[in-house]
């Protein structure tokens, strides 16, 4: 419902306020710096704007036409300021709408090539909101929002550590047995062993092997009962 013919109150409404099921306006990814990673409701309030402000209000050609448009996209997201930023109380969420929605807007307004831009009208003064109804997070800095959303930071950091040091073990055990069973170089050490423990003279070849198997069975031994006191140390 695009162009410049001029609509009832009730379409206005419609127009503006509907259920979308598909988001095609934000073409080649242009305005993804406006799309929140982790907050759901203010990526979805950004992903209709700007379907809201360039499919169903940057087409619209009659002056009188656009001022109407204009009019009814205002009233759509205030309406959505004021259930997000809980009329403009909430510190922290005020900070984020700032951050996203308002530079989204400025982002349109600049893009879009129509002569008759849609004034901002985002005014919430005198719109009160009992204090008993915010969120832990309402009034808190971004700072202490993240406090209290990752408050197992420390556990999570040396869980990190441990797995980190898990993998390097698996690495060298990988490692060891690649050499020692399937390169030359491992044939080589092997030779040196032989030669270092003068095992070579007295003893027939399978003693040797029995030998050198029995030294790698124990190399292997103590690098995982390594790697098993990494994985299953206790935390505090």
């Amino acid at each position: 419902m695009s162009g410049g013919k001029k609509l009832t109150p009730s379409q206005y409404y419609e127009l503006f306020f509907k259920i979308r099921n598909t988001f095609n306006s934000n073409k080649d990814g242009e305005y993804d710096n406006f799309l929140h990673k982790t907050d759901q409701s203010l990526r979805n309030i950004s992903m209709y704007l700007i379907e809201n402000y360039i499919a169903d209000y940057s087409h619209c050609t009659d002056k009188e036409e656009c001022v109407e448009r204009c009019k009814y996209l205002n009233i759509w997201l205030k309406e959505k300021k004021a259930i997000y930023t809980s009329n403009g109380k909430c510190t922290f969420y005020n900070k984020l709408w700032e951050e996203y929605i308002d530079k989204l807007w400025d982002k349109l307004h600049e893009s879009i090539e129509n002569s008759n831009k849609c004034k901002r009208d985002a005014n919430l003064t005198g719109k009160d909101f009992p204090g008993n109804k915010f969120s832990e997070y309402c009034n808190k800095t971004p700072l202490e929002v993240l406090s209290l959303t990752c408050p197992d930071k420390a556990y999570a950091n040396t869980c990190t550590t441990i797995l980190t040091m898990s993998y390097v073990a698996l690495g060298i055990v990988i490692i060891y047995l690649y050499f020692f069973k399937f390169s030359n170089l491992g044939n080589r050490i092997k030779n040196i062993i032989k030669n270092k423990l003068n095992i070579g003279g007295h003893m027939d070849e399978h003693e040797n092997d029995e030998l050198l198997r029995n030294s790698e069975n124990e190399t292997m031994s103590s690098i995982n009962r390594m790697y098993n006191i990494n994985y299953n140390s206790p935390i505090n």
